[in-house]
């Protein structure tokens, strides 16, 4: 299936676009850096530059009840989501904490049975371990209003440290972390708060030497890009050293995962969003996310390897549930009416495993361009995960129709919620009508945002090693998208892994390889085309490639 995309390119593009450097300078002004020290520091992302943690709202008083649950030996209970952001905030703060010596337990509570974040069933369950004086709510809690009041009931303390969107109400916690409570460092991840707390710690007690943080960015690099936030401002800087970090791990977990993973390269988001990631989540999505999170803090290094080929059988059995629903989610969507799926995808199915609606409703987003919610059905009832396309927000949709949902939470582009199974269809229709009257139509067409046209001949190894100077790439920080045109294909196209297709292209006196992932049902109809897509360094030949994303022929 084809959809036409709008080709977008950006104000301002240069006749002659220069040099290498000249064309990124102009990417980068594009973007917002005016002056030449900006342009610097973005190309050249240092830990000094991190803004200072105790800005957040409540750092210091979470600080502060910490180091006293230290000094008195209290028992402190972390309690954390299961997915990436969640097992790697939970793990860089359980060994933060017992190196300084903390009396410190660890809970991830059970998808199926007690679902995302805290409820009073997981919080029994956690407690049944022994009693604790303070409980850390790593990556949930902003929503817990009558949980964290129970937890106090119970004469426990909660700090918060979480950052989905708030509501109207706030729950009664000691100290709740949450930078949508402030101006300041609003997209940062769960794992970069917590980094940003452990900073704040070793800042009040002026001693850096009690805990080694830079040998843990790998962590934070791995909660920051698995959550699909801003690769921008502190998020660049610890995702650019966390990856570097990661590429010479001395943690035994993340060496085992990388190896069963076949993981040889270097390092990017890419390997953390579609090796690593997918990995670590597998085991919150199918079985105990503590499986994940045992990885992450092992020290054994057999341990370690068991594991990490637990996770990999575990991704592989994911893998087939999400094939198996996805196929079904189609079918469905496709039967339903018009007036049910014109602007917003609802699919619901008992026959779907819980732990794979997210991924599902993912691809069914990118499928279809809509926003979607995918619901696993238990009885009467059941639980979903919401996906948003860029120009809405699912968040904003979900708040204005909570009457028909149990409860949800969540932030603009990704969601969860829990649905009584007879709401579902009044629900759809809800949403539906929602996007119809509040979501302008030219936001379902999908863009392709060409920040600059060049000519064949700027597309050059040196363009394509000054592109990559712009890495990480993410959300917020995309690779630039480049058109060229046109071009000529020399010789056949060749199809390779089934869904792939790459060719030679030349544009005026250049020869170029490209390729296109996941394009090959839409080989280009004849011999000259206009390309959008990326001009970077590939990680097998060590040679620049264009990567296509779209084409127009021009014949």
């Amino acid at each position: 299936m084809t959809r036409a995309k709008r080709w977008e390119i950006a104000e301002g593009n240069p006749v002659n676009p220069g040099s290498p450097r000249d064309i990124i300078d102009s990417l980068l002004l594009k973007r917002g850096f005016a002056d030449q020290e900006k342009r610097e520091r973005f190309l050249n992302p240092r830990l000094n530059d991190l803004a200072d943690p105790l800005r957040l709202h409540d750092m210091e008083k979470a600080v502060q009840r910490v180091s006293r649950a230290l000094q008195e030996r209290e028992n402190i209970l972390i309690y954390s989501d299961y997915d990436v952001d969640g097992m790697s905030s939970s793990a860089l703060l359980y060994r933060f904490l017992v190196k300084l010596g903390a009396n410190v337990r660890v809970f991830i509570p059970e998808r199926l049975s007690e679902g995302y974040g805290l409820s009073i069933g997981g919080l029994k369950r956690a407690l049944a371990s022994g009693p604790v004086s303070l409980l850390l709510a790593l990556d949930c809690g902003t929503t817990s209003i009558e949980e964290v009041g129970w937890l106090n009931g119970q004469g426990i303390d909660v700090v918060i440290i979480d950052h989905h969107e708030l509501h109207e109400t706030l729950p009664p916690a000691h100290a709740f972390i949450n930078p949508q409570r402030g101006e300041h460092d609003r997209i940062l991840s769960t794992a970069g708060l917590v980094f940003k707390f452990c900073h704040a710690f070793l800042k009040i007690q002026q001693d850096p030497s009690l805990f080694n943080l830079r040998e843990h960015l790998d962590f934070v690099a791995l909660g920051t890009v698995a959550d699909l936030v801003p690769l921008l401002e502190d998020n660049r800087i610890l995702v650019r050293h966390g990856l570097n970090q990661l590429g010479s791990t001395p943690h035994i977990g993340l060496q085992a995962l990388m190896e069963v993973a076949h993981v040889r390269s270097e390092p990017t988001p890419s390997t953390v969003g579609f090796i690593l990631g997918p990995r670590l989540n597998a085991s919150g999505r199918l079985a105990e996310a503590t499986t994940g999170w045992e990885l992450l803090t092992t020290h054994d290094p057999a341990r370690a390897s068991g594991l990490a080929r637990d996770l990999n059988a575990l991704n592989s059995e994911r893998q087939k549930l999400e094939l198996l629903a996805y196929n079904e989610a189609v079918e469905l969507i496709e039967r339903q009416a018009a007036e049910e799926k014109e602007y917003c995808l609802v699919a619901a199915s008992s026959n779907w495993h819980q732990g794979v609606v997210g991924i599902v409703a993912s691809r069914l987003q990118r499928r279809f361009y809509k926003p979607t919610v995918v619901i696993s059905l238990n009885e009467s009832s059941g639980k979903g995960s919401g996906r948003c396309i860029e120009g809405c927000s699912i968040m904003d949709a979900l708040r204005d129709n909570a009457v028909w949902l149990k409860n949800y939470g969540g932030h603009a582009m990704a969601a969860g919620l829990e649905i009584e199974a007879d709401k579902i269809t009044g629900f759809r229709l809800a949403m539906n009508n929602w996007f119809k009257q509040g979501v302008d139509a030219t936001v379902y067409q999908e863009r392709i945002l060409i920040d600059m046209a060049l000519p064949g001949r700027a597309l050059t190894e040196e363009l394509a090693q000054e592109a990559g100077r712009l890495q990480p790439f993410g959300r917020k920080n995309e690779p630039p998208v480049f058109m060229v045109s046109g071009i000529q294909v020399v010789g056949q196209t060749r199809i390779f892994g089934q869904r792939h297709l790459k060719f030679t292209g030349i544009a005026g006196d250049t020869k170029f390889a490209a390729v296109g992932f996941g394009l090959a049902e839409h080989v280009p109809a004849g011999n000259l085309l206009d390309l959008a897509g990326h001009w970077e360094m590939d990680d097998f030949t060590r040679r620049p490639c264009f990567r296509i994303i779209d084409w127009r022929s021009t014949q």
